[in-house]
């Protein structure tokens, strides 16, 4: 079975990511390594990204991951997210290893999160207004949402969304079929990982 090794900017996504790994999978036919943190400003020059990224993907691979993913956000950088992924991964693939893709979130692990409302209709003691979520969400709009935490807070009961602690269990109940229907770049994530649905392109959900 092929291994995958993930390399990631956020603490929220090595909290969350493993929470949709068995899901993700089944789907891909391959196995996921638990995800690495490399602790970089996704915004950064690509020279400086690639310096940054190295260790996390050369950890992969000394875990015999045979691809590596990098996931980085776009935030609120105007720059096409495709295009800055394909600059960013050519440089890794020319200094640190050709077996590299990148992935960039569009914008946030937020809009990942809200790609899938039935995670929050699941839980409505903690989100009382979960429609919010489905109406900001669907169909196919969860990448274009540009304060998706904001949201997050909009529709929960008490309190306010924290990263590390509420984005695990957002993803336990999570639906890949509605993050991929919803979010233009989780597509994008399973056609790197390999999944056959998106073998000819994630543009359409």
């Amino acid at each position: 079975m092929k291994r995958i090794g993930v390399v990631t900017e956020g603490e929220s996504e090595v909290k969350g990511l493993p929470e949709i790994y068995p899901a993700l999978e089944e789907r891909v036919g391959s196995q996921l390594l638990r995800p690495i943190r490399s602790s970089v400003d996704p915004l950064s020059p690509i020279p400086v990204l690639t310096k940054g990224l190295r260790t996390g993907i050369q950890l992969s691979l000394a875990r015999n991951a045979q691809l590596v993913v990098v996931l980085l956000d776009r935030e609120n950088s105007e720059t096409c997210a495709g295009a800055r992924a394909a600059d960013i991964e050519r440089r890794l693939r020319e200094e640190v290893d050709d077996v590299v893709r990148v992935v960039i979130k569009d914008r946030t692990f937020e809009n990942w999160l809200i790609a899938s409302p039935e995670a929050f209709i699941k839980q409505r003691s903690k989100y009382s207004h979960p429609e919010r979520i489905s109406r900001a969400a669907c169909p196919n709009k969860a990448d274009r949402h540009d304060a998706p935490c904001d949201l997050i807070n909009s529709a929960m009961t008490k309190g306010r969304y924290d990263k590390t602690a509420d984005a695990p269990r957002i993803l336990r109940f999570s639906n890949l079929d509605s993050m991929a229907a919803n979010s233009r770049s989780f597509r994008r994530f399973l056609a790197v990982l390999g999944d056959p649905k998106y073998a000819s392109g994630s543009k359409r959900p």
